[in-house]
């Protein structure tokens, strides 16, 4: 009987290391971050190696007007702002 109980024992810790080393689930599945890591470092890199003289360059950048420009940095502070805590409403009753 002890016999016993000590194989089903260790066959069970046997298994339970088995599992713990066994890593990553076939499940998983590879998110965006995962697939971009290290990206923007590498984009930076490229773009230095492609004009490492645009420190030089003093043009303004092309891109939104002001107006566009400035609603977007409103709206973004606005984001930060508290707003009034919505009511919440239980639709379950508790007997």
């Amino acid at each position: 009987m002890l016999t016993r109980c000590l194989m089903i024992m260790g066959i069970v810790a046997i298994m339970l290391v088995m599992l713990s080393c066994s890593g990553t689930t076939p499940s998983h599945k590879e998110t965006l971050l995962e697939r971009n890591w290290g990206r923007s470092y590498e984009t930076a890199n490229y773009v230095q190696l492609l004009n490492p003289d645009a420190e030089k360059n003093l043009d303004p950048v092309v891109g939104l007007d002001g107006n566009a420009s400035a609603y977007n940095v409103d709206k973004y502070q606005e984001s930060f702002k508290e707003t009034e805590p919505q009511e919440i409403v239980n639709i379950l009753k508790l007997q």
